[in-house]
């Protein structure tokens, strides 16, 4: 690094050897503008690499000090000695010298032109190869289900309220601040994670270390947060001269284009920081990830992997900024940069230019995914959604999903369902539930804090919830099993329909509306909804059922309907019957009035 910076400073001397030649007859006065000059180019060249930290690469210079030297080559052209003379030979020679003294200015400007054109024109010349670069498939399938389990129901904000809570049990907390908080699978479970960080460069010069970081369950709000202080973690992006873990990481690797940092503990708890890595294809444009570095917070050992090879624990291999990108040009210019601009025809955009977000999929690997929507519309539809494999890259935008409610329109839909509380959803996440596209929707209150977990069906708007998830889901399971008679919700391999019977041996008090019984012969629970199966009420332990129930494959049998054996064995059935109608002057007579005939 360092020696990059000497030679790098030589930027900022003069650049034409016939001045230097010119400069070696005028003797020392030359050499100390120089010698100036140099000490104006190391201040800059430590500022550029020490502190900016800018990868030393080809491209990675020529972005930073090529408009130096361009500068330098301008300006020097104009400004090098006066040319006085007396006799007419030296004075033809001035000419002559004067006329190639703005040809180094013109070549210094048509440098700057270059790199102009480079950085801010070229980009939109590459634009199909942009959109290529993420390797994004379309697929019309329907993403798979998943379980309960793997559905996260605490967002971020209030998982910083209760890691803020847990903050304030660090010794010397005024030293400290909370870092960036991510979503991370550790041991199989998904939970909110904050690395402790430094909270200034006194706080640094005063700490011998970061005590450690702050973890906040995703997935039970009821959850304490844990702060893990057993860890003196000395490399961490807050810390200063070489314990910054950027820096850290520059020294050992100068020419990575290092994309963004993600911490990762892993899954003993251990923390780890993972830098994602890219190379340039077009100049400094279109960064394709290649990798992830991998760093000790804690002794600052690293080892570099390529995308995919990375241990199981990192989560976030690739940067998010970086997926979004692939998201956004993907649905920009896969049909030429001219029709983005007018037909824009095929043209979509992710609903957010800021975050995709964290979700674990069903095949128990970290998702990077934002929904997408037609450009320049304030839509609450969306006409498609992007899933990044942010473990190994791979990317697949999904259609079968237009026309469905987006990220917006489910937070509408709640913000009016609780519109009497006040209270309003936050970061509503899409997952298949069921085999139904669902958004799940943390509910808040004024100041924050948690109250319900909404579940909205992204066809019809329809919304459940409960105030954990498992009350949620349930509360959705009989949302989707009362609407299985029609044509939109016809069971599939995750809603499949079947008959059990057995005798009730327990039956539980009417709870919200639901009664759940168990049956002999039946490990699973049988869950009745009340409001469409009113004569449940009636069930009693020892009665033999036929029901039909819908199984999701968890421990929970929605029942569609249900025959009480026991009851009709006991008292039968209404047999139908008809009352054939009399005819004769009978039929007109009154009811208290004898017939005429009547006892003759």
């Amino acid at each position: 690094m360092f020696s990059w910076i000497f030679i790098m400073a030589l930027s900022c001397i003069e650049l034409n050897p016939k001045v230097w030649m010119q400069g070696i007859k005028r003797g020392r006065i030359f050499f100390m503008v120089q010698v100036g000059r140099y000490v104006v180019g190391l201040i800059l060249s430590f500022v550029i690499i020490y502190f900016l930290l800018i990868d030393i690469s080809i491209t990675g210079l020529m972005n930073t000090f090529g408009f130096i030297v361009a500068i330098n080559l301008m300006i020097s052209g104009l400004f090098h000695p006066a040319h006085r003379v007396d006799d007419k030979e030296k004075q033809l020679k001035s000419k002559r010298k004067a006329k190639r003294v703005p040809l180094q200015s013109g070549i210094g400007f048509l440098f700057f032109i270059v790199l102009l054109f480079l950085n801010f024109v070229y980009p939109f010349t590459v634009t199909q190869d942009l959109a290529e670069m993420g390797e994004i498939e379309t697929s019309t399938d329907q993403i798979e289900s998943v379980t309960e389990e793997a559905v996260r129901s605490v967002p971020y904000t209030y998982a910083r309220y209760k890691s803020e809570i847990a903050f304030g049990n660090i010794d010397n907390y005024s030293f400290y601040e909370m870092g960036e908080t991510s979503i991370q699978k550790i041991d199989e479970e998904l939970f909110w994670v904050s690395p402790i960080e430094y909270a200034s460069i006194w706080r640094w010069w005063r700490a011998d270390s970061a005590p450690g970081y702050i973890m906040v369950s995703a997935e039970d709000p009821n959850a304490e947060a844990e702060l893990v202080d057993n860890y003196e973690m000395e490399y961490v992006p807050s810390a200063f001269l070489n314990e910054n873990l950027e820096r850290h990481v520059r020294k050992k690797y100068e020419d990575i284009i290092l994309m963004g940092v993600s911490f990762e503990p892993d899954d003993d708890g251990k923390p780890y920081y993972a830098y994602s890595y890219a190379y340039y294809d077009h100049y400094r444009t279109g960064p394709d990830a290649d990798g992830v570095i991998l760093i000790d917070a804690r002794t600052g050992d690293m080892e570099k992997y390529k995308l995919g090879e990375q241990p199981e624990f990192v989560d976030n291999a690739i940067d998010y900024k970086l997926a979004l990108d692939y998201a956004s040009w993907f649905g920009t210019y896969s049909n030429g940069l001219l029709n983005s601009i007018f037909a824009k025809e095929g043209v979509h955009e992710p609903t957010s230019e800021e975050e995709m977000i964290g979700v674990l999929g069903p095949d128990n690997d970290m998702y990077w995914m934002v929904d997408h929507m037609r450009p320049n519309q304030d839509s609450n539809t969306m006409v498609g959604f992007t899933m990044v494999n942010a473990q190994t890259g791979e990317a697949t935008y999904y259609t079968g999903s237009s026309g469905l409610l987006n990220a917006g329109g489910a937070r509408e839909v709640v913000d009016k369902s609780f519109q009497r509380e006040q209270w309003s959803g936050t970061q509503p996440v899409l997952y298949s539930v069921y085999d139904s596209y669902t958004w799940v929707v943390p509910v808040v209150d004024q100041n924050g804090l948690m109250r319900e977990i909404a579940m909205v069906h992204a066809d019809t708007g329809t919304i459940a919830h409960g105030s954990t998830r498992e009350e949620a889901f349930s509360s959705y399971r009989q949302t989707l099993a009362s609407d299985l008679d029609t044509d939109d919700y016809t069971p599939t391999d995750i809603l499949e329909e079947e008959t059990v019977e057995g005798t009730v041996y327990r039956v539980s008090d009417v709870n919200d509306q639901v009664i759940q019984v168990l049956i002999t012969g039946e490990s699973r629970v049988l869950e009745f909804d009340v409001t469409s199966i009113a004569d449940v009420v009636f069930l009693r332990e020892g009665d033999e059922i036929e029901a039909q129930v819908v199984d999701t494959e968890e421990n929970v049998l929605n029942v569609v309907d249900y025959t009480n054996v026991t009851i009709e064995e006991e008292f039968g059935g209404v047999e139908e019957f008809d009352i054939e109608e009399e005819t004769g002057t009978n039929s007109e007579a009154e009811p208290n009035e004898p017939a005429e005939n009547e006892g003759e």
